[in-house]
């Protein structure tokens, strides 16, 4: 099982980097292989928790696959964890918790824990997954760079 953390400083505010993680519904237009990104439901659990259920639909050539991931958000703890409740993945453990570090710089501590349901496509998907996670990221950082104003 492919797994990895790490932990990484940027120079935006937890919050724009919490909402950024949270718009799901934009996925589609900055993720790679992310071929569409929808969000199924939101609700509040309570006034510091929301949870989140939604699609991705991940593809690579001709290989698509549609995942439902269970999105759960703690303002208290700011961290954001993320579960497979349908698909192709048989395993999966993504936390992102982000650390003030003052008002527009923060840290986040990123882990990931995944496996797939086909024995092969594991086989393959560990192969390249460093490349895929650096990739992921590099996506973020850029959205956040585009997105996010700075407030210097």
């Amino acid at each position: 099982m492919p797994q990895k953390k790490i932990t990484k400083i940027f120079n935006y505010s937890n919050k724009d980097l919490i909402n950024l993680v949270l718009n799901i519904d934009e996925y589609k237009n900055f993720l790679p292989w992310c071929l569409d990104s929808k969000v199924i439901s939101l609700k509040n659990k309570n006034k510091n928790n929301i949870e989140i259920i939604a699609d991705l639909k991940i593809g690579f050539k001709s290989y698509k696959e549609i995942y439902t991931s269970r999105v759960e958000y703690d303002n208290i703890n700011s961290s954001i964890t993320v579960t497979c409740i349908k698909g192709n993945i048989r395993k999966l453990l993504n936390t992102w918790k982000f650390n003030k570090l003052d008002s527009n710089q923060c840290s986040v501590d990123f882990y990931i824990n995944i496996e797939l349901n086909n024995f092969l496509l594991n086989i393959l998907f560990s192969k390249f997954f460093n490349y895929g996670f650096d990739k992921i990221l590099e996506s973020f950082e850029d959205r956040a760079k585009k997105i996010i104003k700075k407030k210097f």
